[in-house]
């Protein structure tokens, strides 16, 4: 009798799809089976590093007197999270059913590592072999499974994923432990997390440092148009400035003007690529003010709900083979009740173009995030609006992605006034193109962009036909305007995202920049977790769009040698990863660098260590409001808002998780935390309602009863 062949995939979706094609239809335990085959998954990681006290009990205590903390042998355990599933995969790898493996985790470094890991942890030898695909099309499963490659083949591959993750370990495990220690505090640090925290912090002190320069625009009405010239009098005193400003209005106001130069161009300009994670992220912050973490949340309960492609992906292409259906798709989401038809009714699917979209060489571990064929027929009414918003902006995103170019006539021209030269540029619209739909995208989900900053030398829609080289225009009005450099603006998560994505841009060695160009800080899937993370602990803070570093994410950054807190670390061991990945370099030699380099920052830290370090990071505690027990002050401490008088005194706690809350998706912010303190209710927008899977508005009012902190609901025409 011929054996089973074990099918591994990382996630429930993907072996669901695998299955489906291959025949093993009948639905198990934690698994599929048929047609000569079991398929099963991994939820992501299964098998996690081992922590210092599974090496040694006594290492649960941290200690700077246990640093540094290297391993001579890695271990490795099971996820207390997840062992159920690893139980039920451990079980099929070991049956003698199955003769043979095929490892179906993503094409990637990461996906062979989930697999490795499982396969190393259950000690098997059965023989296993790699599907390598990138796309869930049918075609694309089946050609892979007819193509499957030995497992061997990806001997580097695995070592460059474990060397990364072990290397990880070593470094948040020591720097963790050890300034921890060394200051009397719990301070996270880690290869990602740390250069996070600093581009937050550098961009709050050059907004602190910055010194705002003067300088004056002046505006050239010409009638049917405005030319512009700005001036710089970066020797001179304000009011030399000024005098010297007003001196050259009055020598052109109401002169001669003369178009000196004179440049048309036909110009295009092409769609957003589709979305990855990461834009669609941005996007989402950008337009209806989300948080990465309930961005990525959200795309999972879409995906989850077979509504959209997997969303974890840093790809915006898709693969070949999806051409034709997704050519198909996009004609009936024109049509649907997905988006306004009465703005699309003019959409021409003949002009699109979809090699704007498809591409095998960009897609790497997944393509990018589309709609599927579900959505057509799906209920959307019953989704929640935030649900509904980041479908919508997928969809739109999916109809103007391959859709024609926006053609427009470009004017430059340069326009000489008593031999002072002033510029004007005209933008006239031949053909809007994907931008006649785009721009309804706004209005469709209710979105509150944040406004464009106004332009010195705004654009004219156009310059009249009659305005050539030589023309000259008679009685042109000058007038000037007093302005400032602006600061740099703070972070918010979508400019963060971003500029933790292309951090290696940065950089000033070449060979690290293109090491970096595919990476960045973190991943597209650990990006909203990494933010999180550095809020719950207290680095960084958000206020309204706005993430700003706390006292104590300064303190930190001070503290850091340069390499743990910089992009560099990262770029560094990309570049020695890809060498592992490519037989070039040995995973030990690169682990023993990293070792070494732990060894120096402990041994170089541990002298600092005295009374006055563990004062390092004592500070006052904020006080929002007065306690309604007591009279106290309520103070805030990393898991809430409470009395100071604190368990011994009245012992009033409003919990920033509280469960009641949390039930509606909600954390308690300072303000409004200060709001029911101070007036006894605030109003809330967006709670969620389990019941009707929908969210809605109320206003919170605080009940104490003296021993419990109850809260009520008043609605003000709101429907639950």
């Amino acid at each position: 009798m011929m054996g089973y062949q074990l099918v591994i995939a990382e996630k429930p979706s993907v072996a669901g799809e695998i299955a489906k094609v291959i025949g093993a239809t009948k639905r198990e335990s934690g698994y599929f089976s048929g047609n000569g085959y079991y398929v099963t998954w991994c939820v992501g990681h299964l098998i996690q590093s081992a922590m210092p006290e599974d090496y040694n009990p006594e290492l649960k205590k941290w200690s700077l007197d246990t640093l540094p903390f290297i391993p001579e042998q890695w271990k490795t355990v099971v996820s207390e999270n997840t062992k159920d599933q690893y139980k039920t995969v451990e079980k099929l790898i070991k049956s003698n059913d199955v003769t043979e493996l095929v490892c179906a985790t993503d094409a990637g470094r990461e996906g062979e590592l989930i697999f490795r890991l499982v396969y190393n942890k259950t000690a098997s030898r059965k023989p296993y072999k790699r599907l390598w695909i990138s796309s869930m099309e049918t075609k694309a499963i089946q050609d892979g499974f007819n193509s499957l490659k030995d497992g061997r083949e990806y001997e580097n591959l695995y070592q460059a994923a474990v060397s990364r993750m072990n290397a990880d370990f070593l470094v948040g495990i020591n720097a963790t432990r050890l300034y921890s220690c060394l200051y009397n505090k719990k301070l996270n640090i880690g290869r990602v997390q740390s250069p996070t925290i600093n581009l937050i912090v550098k961009r709050q002190r050059s907004i602190e440092n910055f010194k705002p320069v003067p300088y004056y625009v002046l505006t050239a009405d010409c009638g049917s148009f405005k030319a512009y010239k700005r001036l710089d009098w970066l020797s001179l005193s304000v009011e030399d400035m000024e005098k010297a400003t007003k001196q050259v209005v009055d020598k052109c106001n109401g002169k001669k003007g003369t178009v000196s130069k004179l440049e048309k161009q036909d110009k295009t300009e092409n769609a957003a690529a589709l979305f990855d994670l990461t834009t669609l992220q941005r996007e989402a912050n950008t337009l209806l003010g989300y948080s990465a973490q309930q961005t990525l949340d959200i795309a999972q309960s879409l995906y989850e709900a077979k509504l959209t492609t997997y969303p974890r992906t840093d790809s915006r292409y898709l693969t070949d083979d999806m051409e034709e259906s997704t050519l198909e798709l996009i004609g009936e989401l024109a049509k649907s009740k997905l988006v306004d038809t009465k703005t699309l009714k003019d959409y021409d699917t003949k002009k699109l173009s979809m090699k704007r979209v498809v591409n095998n060489k960009k897609v790497s571990d997944h393509h990018a995030i589309i709609p599927t064929k579900s959505v057509l027929t799906a209920d959307l009414e019953k989704l929640p609006t935030a649900e509904k918003n980041i479908l919508t902006l997928i969809v739109y995103r999916l109809l103007t992605s391959p859709y024609a170019a926006q053609k427009y006539a470009y004017t430059k021209l340069e326009l000489d006034v008593e031999g002072e030269q002033f510029t004007a540029t005209g933008k006239q619209i031949l053909d809007n193109g994907f931008k006649e739909f785009q721009s309804n995208l706004i209005e469709v989900i209710k979105a509150k962009p944040e406004k464009e900053a106004e332009k010195d030398e705004p654009e004219n829609e156009a310059i009249p036909n009659n305005i050539t080289q030589g023309t000259t225009i008679e009685g042109v009005k000058v007038s000037s305007k007093a302005k400032k450099t602006k600061p740099p603006v703070p972070h918010t998560e979508a400019t963060l995202l971003g500029a933790m994505e292309n951090a290696g841009k940065e950089l000033e060695d070449e060979e690290l920049k293109e090491a970096m160009k595919d990476s960045g800080l973190g991943t597209p899937a650990t990006r909203a977790g990494i933010i999180e993370r550095i809020i719950k602990t207290g680095f960084i803070e958000r206020k309204g769009k706005q993430l700003l570093a706390t006292q104590q994410a300064y303190t930190l950054m001070d503290l850091l040698p340069e390499k743990l807190k910089e992009p560099e670390l990262t770029a560094e061991w990309e570049k020695q990863l890809e060498m592992i990945r490519r037989g070039e370099v040995k995973s030990n030699d690169f682990m023993t660098n990293i070792a070494a380099y732990i060894k120096n920052i402990v041994e170089s830290s541990k002298g600092i260590s005295s009374e006055d370090a563990k004062d390092t990071f004592k500070q006052e505690k904020e006080v929002i409001a007065v306690c309604p027990r007591c009279g106290k002050n309520i103070i805030e401490l990393p898991k809430s808002y409470a009395c100071e008088s604190g368990k011994e005194g009245c012992g009033f706690t409003l919990w920033k998780e509280d469960k009641f809350f949390k039930d509606k998706k909600k954390t308690l912010t300072k303000k409004q935390a200060t709001d029911l303190l101070k007036k006894g209710r605030v109003k809330m927008t967006g709670l969620y309602s389990a019941k009707t899977n929908k969210t809605y508005d109320a206003t919170i009012i605080l009940d104490d009863t003296g021993t419990y902190v109850n809260f009520k609901m008043e609605f003000d025409n709101s429907k639950k």
